[in-house]
């Protein structure tokens, strides 16, 4: 029997997968399901600092480069510089749509709540010091 041939698993797919049981998907979705709120707060937030630096400082402005592929030396436009962040944090937030999101053991639980927390704030933390960095270039706290 191999695992293309499209065979029922024994016991009808009733049991809870790789050994779990009910309480253990139950507070795998709970999981999840804090993880999707704050991935969603921590996007709001990041919006929310890209749109304030955007209407606080010139269009034009952008965030000095000088590494290994900067070709024309005049750095990153501020606009592409906001989209690292967001994105991750928007593909943070589409991990737990998978329908195994919530499968997951105690201590695949204790690392999802330490690194999702890491990695959101991480995020958000990123965007505040390029939004702030932003700021400095653009000259909005010399006024």
């Amino acid at each position: 029997m191999g695992v293309d041939d499209g065979a029922i698993p024994e016991g009808g797919g009733e049991e809870p997968p790789q050994g779990l049981t009910s309480e253990d998907l139950r507070l795998g979705k709970r999981a999840v399901k804090v993880k999707t709120i704050l991935c969603l707060a921590a996007l709001a937030s990041c919006l929310a600092i890209a749109i304030f630096v955007m209407i606080s400082v010139p269009w034009d402005t952008r965030m000095p480069y000088d590494g290994k592929f900067d070709r024309s030396g005049s750095g990153i436009p501020m606009q592409i510089a906001f989209i690292p962040c967001a994105a991750v944090l928007f593909a943070l937030w589409r991990s737990g749509k998978k329908a195994d999101a919530h499968h997951m053991g105690k201590n695949s639980r204790i690392a999802y709540y330490i690194l999702t927390a890491l990695m959101i704030s991480a995020c958000v933390a990123g965007q505040f010091f390029i939004g702030q960095e932003i700021l400095t270039i653009g000259g909005y706290f010399d006024r």
